[in-house]
């Protein structure tokens, strides 16, 4: 009975947080829908904002920009702890506290301060340091360094990686062989969550990218602020299609994830 009432409970507080959660977009999506909501129900039902963005080729664009500066620094984030992990894991495990001292310095750094200390730093720099979408990119590598970081160490810790590279030497099989046939493979959902987490950050990024570059890189989240100025109808259809684009891709990956558990399953099955 308590394994029932105490499924029950999580089953009605996931339902209570998922309305929290997706309340705020459907109310979104119908004000979209109208040309106004001046009184308790909208009036003038359109599709007019969505057929500007579809037919509009600036904005989706913008949409790719996105896209490009989300998903670069998250792979060069993740390889560069991932390698950062088996140098500590394998052959300096007293390095570890100065990692992580390292990697949460960020937390206590607004964005605009890194941007604007990082802008100052490489503006006068040579030709390929000072560009724009390199600069935003390195600068957008250390805003994530901590959510990357975090999720790898949990996994890391959770599945005792050096022991499990001390077997696979006693099999014959090299460290960095080890790391990424064995300890890679088992701790991909970790870097999975990790690597969404990031994306989700930096593709609702506005302050870093306004701030160094704004007029050199337009993203989906410039075009959204330049268009709130015009209207209300045609940002609120904006604000559901980044929406829908982050859900697909969350989606996307976690399919792949679950394919590869499914040949993990199989193969170990056979």
């Amino acid at each position: 009975m308590q394994s029932k009432d105490h499924q029950r409970h999580n089953n009605l507080l996931t339902v209570v947080i998922g309305l929290y959660l997706v309340v705020p977009i459907i109310f979104t999506f119908i004000y979209s829908l109208f040309r106004q909501w001046s009184d308790i129900l909208p009036g003038g039902f359109t599709l007019e904002a969505y057929t500007r963005l579809f037919t509009d080729s600036g904005f989706w664009i913008t949409v790719w920009h996105s896209l490009v500066l989300s998903v670069i620094p998250t792979a060069v984030c993740a390889l560069v702890i991932i390698l950062a992990m088996y140098y500590v894991t394998v052959y300096n495990p007293g390095f570890a506290k100065v990692l992580q001292i390292l990697c949460t310095i960020p937390y206590a750094i607004q964005g605009v301060i890194i941007a604007i200390a990082v802008l100052s730093v490489y503006s006068d720099a040579p030709a390929f340091f000072s560009n724009r979408i390199f600069i935003i990119c390195g600068t957008y590598c250390v805003c994530i360094l901590p959510y990357m970081y975090q999720g790898i160490k949990n996994s890391l810790d959770g599945i005792n990686a050096g022991m499990l590279i001390d077997a696979a030497e006693m099999l014959g099989a090299g460290r960095f062989y080890a790391y990424c046939r064995v300890i890679i493979p088992n701790i991909i959902q970790g870097i999975t969550v990790a690597s969404l987490l990031s994306l989700a950050i930096l593709f609702g990024d506005f302050v870093m990218i306004n701030i160094i570059a704004g007029n050199y890189y337009t993203t989906a989240q410039i075009y959204l602020f330049r268009i709130m100025r015009e209207s209300g109808t045609v940002s609120c259809a904006i604000t559901v299609i980044l929406f829908c684009i982050t859900f697909l891709l969350t989606a996307v990956v976690q399919y792949i994830q679950a394919q590869n558990h499914v040949q993990s399953a199989s193969q170990k099955g056979e």
